[in-house]
């Protein structure tokens, strides 16, 4: 009886753990598509609606505000900067392209989980995801609601923008804008694309218009200029303004006038020599490019359109890769001309692109940027609460979500429920919560998403015979795992041993050198597919990985609060309701 009784506790527990990691194949998510069975997503969207939705989801806040962070970061190489951080996002967009081209449903790098990891992992991006979209259209409503009310003027109502209630400022206008996105997503894919389309054409052409006027003012000096300037004489030093001068002398450093003339204008994390086109060293490039690596996100949000195009598996790999090229474009041209309009330690993080303007005197410049960025957030708003719909209605095809979620609008078959349910959660987000905290909380989630889809490449790659699914598995672990130990390093370098570092880059690099000699299963040369496979998708965890060490601890703990809820609501629910697990799916393999 006692034997009888551990062989059935043992049989439960393999049983439990196989329900964690059943994983669906790539011809079963396809079949199921192909069935069109009632309630599929209205194919209606061209390749120019997937660029269009994956610019306006890319370039958005960061074009206006990260330029001048990551300058103030690594100085005029803020556009090695973007380029690193280019070449770090086309690591993880190359296997997101993939994907797109093998599993071209709507679940994103959910789906992509599901058919690599298993369910549980597949619960856990996705679930994460739902997150990230989220806050992302609330901090960007947030920055909508601030410069639509100083586009309005001082005669605009403050209350409208921000209103103080004592534990928190709230911001209605901000709730207005989430629900009248909503309410354009409710109209229809089609709809709600064209509006993007004409936006986004607006807000680029803004953004070239800023590159070519900021060009005619350019001053080469700039990026060679040191960044020391005499505080304490009366005059006015070179090209640096007064204005500029007297917000330096207010602030607690100039105190530096005692006992010197030079004052050192430069960020007080700026390690370099603090003069020449790099005036913060290598440390200042890669400082840089963690601090703009956010502005980058977004082109992921493409493959969630995957069932509203004819030709996915050439629209979807297609959208990512211009998407990452145009936004790339942009953000190199404009960090060019915002460091050659004004020496790059005098820049305002706020507002960069207006005060640079106003440097050189274009003040009426600044109007126009502010209405370039009323009309780009508007449409990044409305872009933001456009994924997250998608991936609640596969979750939900899936059996993971409550049904309610994959219901469908008769006429223009978008997901209904999950639009006004993404669009009503935003809006209060953005209400209640200030954009300060919300950037904080931006990024966990699709870092871990990005992390899942590259070492998800491998997988597929190289998990066919004759290798086994768990050697594949354990080696990927235990190159995230030493990624790790080598990121903290890495943060803490002033802290850690030289020698260590060296020790674990060399172990982190063993098993990259294992899987690269791995026999890899053929691929079909009529889809996508990513070149010098592990060396990208192992380059896209390594970076990813390292960005993700690179947050807060404070992130990290909202991240578990965030992972505990939904771990609860997936044994409460979703294990119980999966279509995967119970006699549903068992029939569509059977029909096979």
């Amino acid at each position: 009886g006692l034997l009888c009784t551990l062989c059935s506790k043992v049989c439960h527990s393999m049983s439990f753990i196989d329900s964690l990691v059943r994983r669906k194949t790539v011809e079963h998510v396809m079949a199921e598509v192909e069935k069109n069975e009632e309630g599929a997503l209205k194919k209606c969207l061209s390749r120019w609606d997937v660029i269009a939705y994956g610019v306006s989801s890319t370039v958005g806040a960061g074009i206006f505000v990260i330029t001048g962070t990551g300058a103030l970061a690594a100085g005029p190489a803020v556009v090695l900067s973007f380029l690193v951080a280019s070449f770090c996002c086309l690591c993880s967009a190359f296997c997101y392209a993939e994907f797109a081209a093998r599993v071209p449903v709507s679940g994103s790098a959910y789906t992509f989980t599901y058919v690599c990891l298993g369910e549980f992992a597949a619960w856990f991006v996705g679930w994460n995801l739902t997150l990230e979209y989220a806050i992302s259209a609330a901090a960007v409503a947030r920055g909508w609601s601030s410069n639509f009310a100083n586009l309005m003027g001082s005669n605009f109502p403050d209350w409208l923008n921000t209103y103080d209630i004592g534990f928190t400022d709230v911001s209605p206008l901000s709730l207005l804008i989430c629900l009248l996105c909503t309410g354009a997503l409710l109209v229809g894919a089609k709809e709600s694309a064209t509006l993007n389309k004409i936006i986004t054409v607006m807000n680029v052409s803004c953004i070239l218009f800023i590159i070519i006027l900021g060009s005619t003012q350019l001053d080469t000096a700039y990026w060679s200029q040191n960044a020391y300037v005499d505080i304490c004489t009366n005059s006015t030093p070179g090209n640096v303004s007064r204005p500029a001068l007297l917000a330096l002398m207010e602030s607690p450093r100039a105190a530096a006038c005692n006992t010197t003339q030079r004052f050192d204008a430069a960020p007080s994390d700026c390690k370099g020599s603090h003069s020449g086109f790099v005036p913060c060293g290598f440390n200042g490039i890669l400082l840089g490019a963690v601090k703009i690596f956010f502005s980058y996100i977004g082109f992921d949000s493409v493959t969630t359109l995957a069932e509203e195009v004819p030709n996915p598996r050439r629209d979807i790999p297609f959208g990512v890769i211009v998407t990452l090229t145009i936004a790339g474009s942009l953000y190199v041209g404009t960090s060019l001309v915002l460091t050659g309009m004004q020496p790059w330690y005098l820049l305002d993080s706020n507002t960069p692109l207006s005060s640079a303007f106003n440097y050189v005197g274009f003040d009426w410049a600044a109007t126009v940027i502010t209405v370039c960025t009323v009309t780009g957030l508007s449409v990044t708003t409305l872009c933001s609460l456009f994924g997250q719909p998608r991936i609640f209605y596969r979750m939900a095809k899936d059996g993971l979500l409550f049904p309610i979620f994959a219901q469908l609008t008769r006429k223009s078959q978008v997901p209904l429920w999950g639009t006004i349910f993404s669009g009503i959660v935003a809006g209060l987000i953005a209400f209640f919560l200030d954009i300060n905290i919300l950037a904080d909380m931006i990024s966990m989630g699709t870092l871990l998403a990005f992390t899942t889809v590259c070492g998800g490449i491998v997988i597929l790659r190289v998990e066919s015979p004759p290798h086994a699914p768990s050697r594949v598995l354990v080696t990927l672990g235990a190159f995230v795992v030493l990624t790790c130990a080598l990121s903290f390093s890495l943060r803490f370098v002033d802290e850690v041993p030289l020698p260590i570092i060296i020790v674990l880059a060399v172990f982190t690099f063993v098993p990259a050198v294992y899987l690269r000699f791995l026999k890899q299963s053929p691929v079909n040369p009529q889809l996508y597919s990513v070149p010098w496979v592990p060396i990208f998708p192992l380059l896209g965890i390594f970076f990813n990985v390292y960005l993700i060490c690179s947050n807060t601890a404070l992130s990290f703990y909202r991240l578990l609060v965030w992972t505990a809820i939904g771990v609860s609501l997936y044994f409460v629910y979703g294990r119980s309701h999966s279509k995967l697990g119970n006699h549903t799916y068992a029939l569509l393999n059977h029909s096979e």
